[in-house]
């Protein structure tokens, strides 16, 4: 049975771990336990906030993606009303999805000034060359905005001539730390065929982007089950087949923290990762008391089969932050055999 590492020792002896990160929905558990509903579609359905016709639209495309249904019911609308026919029932339709989708994200993400972003910060803070992440949610956003003083950090997100951001592959260099939302993100849109970041301070986005939602202006973020749906949707979008490259062509070494890999959802993911050229890829082992830590090792192991040329390591993704903490510090504190209970200020 492989060796379960502490994250802190095992940086030390395998350095490369520290070259890239992959975060999951289990990272962001960590900050909101709001987000185990793992999506604004289940969190709806879970609190029964859908009624049976809302329910049946989503069911007649086989999606989970808001915004698949509301440009459907958009065009419905048009056509329908070029034709002469009908068009309020669609209106109330688009409208009161549209609406359920604004209050899921208000409902389950935090508020700004309710998280750690030092402790998010820190969490980004060791690593030199990529963060990617399958979270929508805002947490990268904001930890990257605490670093910005401290590396030399891009999205490739560049103004166009009208002043919005829009995604701008060339713009991204190797001597940057980049972030890439591999699964799109809430404050990511489309307009005329790019991919459009909304910015605003860190307290302000979230009221920012409800008013692009207001507009029509929905998320792009990859919201299907199966792994050939979400690689289906992320080969359809400029953005995201750049992030799944870049993900596919990673080098040096690799940590994961908060990801399942579960093959029937995330085949896309592990093949991008057996792909690339990593060496060293650092999986963080989260047990539970209906799954092993022995469990977890041997299934993951069978997920990636035989690794030419990498090397498959654990580490107990319990203690991540434990470890964080303390190279954040500099050095375990041995006062009591206790370490400071708070991240340094960034």
């Amino acid at each position: 049975m492989p060796e379960l590492y502490d994250f802190k020792a095992l940086s030390e002896k395998h350095p490369e771990i520290l070259d890239n990160l992959l975060t999951g929905n289990g990272f962001s558990i960590e900050f909101d336990s709001n987000f185990r509903y793992g999506g604004l579609y289940e969190y709806l359905q879970t609190k029964e906030l859908f009624n049976l016709k809302q329910q049946n639209l989503f069911e007649a495309f086989k999606t989970k993606n808001f915004e698949l249904v509301l440009n459907s019911l958009l065009k419905a609308h048009t056509i329908n009303k070029t034709l002469d026919k009908d068009t309020d029932y669609l209106h109330e339709s688009y409208q009161t999805i549209k609406d359920l989708l604004i209050r899921a994200v208000k409902d389950i993400h935090p508020e700004y000034y309710f998280l750690d972003t030092d402790k998010l910060a820190w969490s980004f803070n060791f690593f030199k060359k990529n963060v990617f992440t399958t979270n929508y949610d805002l947490l990268s956003y904001w930890a990257l905005l605490a670093l910005r003083d401290k590396k030399f950090i891009r999205d490739g997100f560049w103004p166009r001539n009208d002043g919005k951001l829009s995604f701008q592959s060339d713009t991204l260099y190797n001597n940057h730390f980049k972030l890439y939302y591999l699964h799109g993100a809430l404050h990511l849109y489309e307009d005329r065929g790019d991919v459009i970041k909304i910015t605003s301070t860190g307290a302000n986005l979230m009221d920012d982007i409800t008013k692009e939602y207001e507009k029509g202006n929905f998320p792009v973020y990859v919201s299907e089950g199966a792994s050939e749906k979400k690689i289906e949707q992320i080969k359809s979008n400029s953005y995201l087949s750049h992030c799944y490259h870049e993900l596919s062509n990673s080098d040096g070494g690799l940590t994961i923290i908060g990801q399942g890999l579960n093959p029937e959802y995330d085949k896309h993911l592990i093949d991008a990762i057996k792909n690339s050229k990593v060496k060293f890829i650092a999986y963080g082992v989260f047990d539970t008391p209906d799954t092993s830590k022995d469990y977890i090792i041997e299934t993951t192991k069978k997920h990636f089969g035989d690794l030419e040329g990498k090397e498959l390591l654990f580490y107990d993704s319990r203690n991540f932050f434990k470890s964080i903490r303390e190279m954040a510090h500099g050095q375990k504190s041995q006062l009591l055999g206790k370490i400071p209970s708070v991240f340094p200020r960034i």
